[in-house]
């Protein structure tokens, strides 16, 4: 099974469109504490007792809160995404889950396959578990409902890869 590693921007952003639970299908989950904390201060109503089953709480080793705090320090990346990315190597997971550009930048420079929630709607949709109807409220929603932030152009490329999805069934 897949290892994946999420900081909170996925979580986040498909949690406020009602589509969180699509990331349990890409593998074995893991958050770490840092984006457990940030994720619970935007998104109160996530997981306001458990997890979800399909996801994991994970504490990276020394090493990486050393690499973490060092991504922190210089201001290439936030907490959660220093953190997160940090844990993702140390685990040499095979996807990490990001929204953030440096975080997916510096993910894939580093030799990660670099996932955001557009990503985990398409997989998804690929894999039968959205129609296309959905995967459409789904995009709309993470634009007019999330606090994801997409151009016009990203847009325009995700409908692109919707309808290609659809129109090859």
């Amino acid at each position: 099974m897949n290892v994946v590693v999420t900081d909170t921007g996925p979580l986040l952003h498909l949690h406020q469109v009602g589509a969180a639970a699509l990331i349990a299908h890409l593998g074995e989950i893991h958050l770490t504490p840092t984006v457990l904390g940030e994720l619970r201060r935007h998104a109160p109503t996530f997981a306001t007792n458990d997890l979800p089953e399909w996801l994991s709480l994970s504490q990276p080793a020394a090493a990486a809160m050393f690499q973490a705090t060092q991504w922190l320090n210089a201001n290439v990346l936030h907490a959660g995404e220093a953190e997160a990315l940090a844990y993702a190597l140390e685990t040499q997971a095979d996807m990490f889950l990001t929204d953030d550009t440096a975080a997916r930048t510096m993910g894939e420079s580093l030799g990660l396959h670099v996932r955001g929630s557009l990503g985990v709607m398409l997989y998804a949709a690929a894999s039968g578990l959205l129609d296309e109807t959905e995967c459409l409220r789904i995009l709309d929603g993470l634009e007019k409902q999330s606090t994801l932030w997409m151009s016009a152009k990203v847009k325009a490329a995700a409908k692109r890869s919707i309808s290609q999805i659809f129109d090859s069934l």
